[in-house]
């Protein structure tokens, strides 16, 4: 029966971001993390109990210092005038957008998936890509902002926890993400104009 228990909280903190992280900061209440958990047929005192197991037994990534770094050295560009286009999956509309690739310009992204194909780009382009792809348009966003962070590739392509420190900021203040990207050295978060200005301001203060 303990063994279950602790099962069921490792599995529950496990999948707590929020409870794992003051953990692992070695900030945690053990008690409150206990009543926070809905452990079936567990009393508190198991529960805590296996919350400080889990504690115990955690790995401590000591990579504070390197995230800081990094967000040192990485630079931050706003970008209005965004659009989204979202298509059916096609190896036809895959070839046909990178022969035009290059004529787009470096504001084009083309994520490509089972499911479909998402392309950001410059809102001025639109017109010219669903000329191509007009038959494969599922929807649409348009007046979009996008916020790239540029960042030393050598540092984020070897520290953990850059892109899950950055979204977890903007979710822990309700800016909705609608796409996200990351590609070489480049983050990109597409966002509405609102959210945009205000996930601006916190980034500038954070990497400043």
């Amino acid at each position: 029966m303990e063994q279950s228990i602790a099962r069921q909280v490792f599995a529950a903190l496990d999948a707590d971001p929020y409870a794992k992280q003051a953990i692992r900061l070695r900030i945690a209440n053990y008690s409150a993390i206990a009543k926070r958990l809905n452990i079936r047929g567990a009393s508190f005192h198991a529960v805590k109990a296996a919350v400080r197991r889990y504690a115990g037994e955690m790995e401590y990534h000591t990579y504070e210092k390197g995230l800081k770094h990094i967000l040192a050295g990485t630079k931050i560009t706003l970008k209005s005038n965004v659009a989204v286009l979202f298509l059916a999956p096609g190896y036809d509309s895959l070839v046909r957008l990178q022969k035009v690739q290059k004529e787009l310009g470096k504001e084009f992204s083309l994520i490509s998936s089972p499911n479909g194909i998402t392309i950001i780009l410059d809102q001025e382009k639109l017109g010219k890509v669903k000329k191509i792809v007009r038959r494969k348009i599922i929807s649409e966003l348009k007046g979009m902002y996008a916020i790239i962070l540029t960042s030393p590739f050598e540092e984020i392509d070897t520290t953990p926890g850059f892109v899950a420190f950055v979204t977890e900021l903007l979710a822990r203040n309700a800016i909705n993400i609608h796409e996200y990207y990351s590609c070489y050295s480049d983050t990109a978060y597409v966002l509405g104009k609102q959210d945009a200005l205000k996930a601006y301001g916190m980034l500038d203060k954070v990497l400043g």
